[in-house]
């Protein structure tokens, strides 16, 4: 049997979270990021949608999600400092 240990969690919408677990099986310890789901009874139910990795690869996904978000902030940097375009002219009417 698993034995699950909710870490954190985040909002991802009205209905959805993010939840990061740490799980024991069969003597192994994993790391799950998974969407869960508020079904009609008002519980929160686990989707296919996630990832579920050895704790032993941490350092790999830690390593991504740094990776991850200095792209992201030099994307945004990038999209900050363009210069801005100035509003088209509406077509003068045909008379």
């Amino acid at each position: 049997m698993a034995d699950d240990k909710v870490v954190d969690s985040f909002k991802r919408n009205a209905t959805e979270e993010v939840r990061a677990t740490v799980r024991t099986y069969r003597g192994r310890q994993y790391m799950d990021m998974r969407i869960y789901y508020l079904d009609d009874a008002g519980e929160y139910k686990p989707t296919k949608k996630g990832i579920n990795l050895s704790v032993d690869l941490l350092p790999e996904l830690t390593r991504m999600v740094d990776a991850l978000a200095k792209a992201v902030q030099a994307e945004q940097a990038a999209t900050d400092a363009a210069p801005k375009e100035a509003p088209k002219e509406a077509p003068p009417e045909a008379k």
